[in-house]
């Protein structure tokens, strides 16, 4: 098994281009841009490389079908570690934007940088999918769970504290649907009408 690093690090470079291009979406100057991006990438992302695919070739009149049996080759992770991204920006440790400056720039990146990986399988996700899983993780419990009836007054004290609009039980549900099926969490095991926000977030790659 040979592991293709060359491809990781252009894996490396596309995902922290993404990050710097939504940055810059967002309004950052390019100094700002810059840092950012790099402590996203350090503080929270990981890219395992995929194994490199061995070419075979027969002769069509000498093999026989299903010759050497059959194997799929390892393909790379992306990991988002979505806990440490959003303890760093809770703890203000981005160098750059603190909380006061832009506390919707850091949050967001998160899940622009996952709109970007996921571009090519048509999920689209909002601004209310990152205000979602932002405030899901400030209340969520001991065992990262957060009951659904409390989403809505949480997502009201943010919109009320940031001075942005609120979101309506529509498009809650429909953010949480779109979270779901990306993997950023889980219908709870343990109880009912509850989810489970999953720590780490790790689409593949070829």
């Amino acid at each position: 098994m040979e592991w293709d690093y060359e491809r990781k690090k252009e894996k490396e470079a596309e995902v922290q281009g993404a990050i710097e291009c939504h940055l810059r979406e967002a309004g950052l100057d390019e100094v700002q841009i810059q840092i950012t991006a790099r402590e996203f990438f350090e503080k929270a992302v990981r890219v395992t490389p995929p194994e490199k695919e061995e070419v075979f070739m027969h002769l069509v009149t000498m093999a026989p079908s299903g010759r050497g049996g059959g194997r799929s080759s390892k393909l790379g992770n992306i990991r988002l570690n979505v806990r440490t991204l959003f303890d760093a920006v809770s703890n203000s440790v981005f160098t750059v934007i603190s909380a006061t400056q832009a506390p919707w720039a850091i949050p967001f990146a998160a899940i622009l940088l996952w709109n970007s990986i996921w571009r090519n399988t048509q999920i689209t996700l909002s601004e209310a999918e990152a205000v979602t899983l932002w405030v899901m993780w400030q209340i969520k419990d001991s065992n990262k769970n957060v009951k659904s009836e409390d989403l809505k007054p949480a997502i009201d004290n943010h919109a009320q504290k940031y001075g942005r609009q609120t979101l309506s039980e529509a498009d809650i549900k429909h953010a949480l649907n779109n979270l779901n099926k990306i993997g950023c969490i889980k219908p709870a095991k343990s109880a009912s009408n509850t989810w489970w926000l999953c720590e780490w977030i790790s689409p593949s790659y070829r």
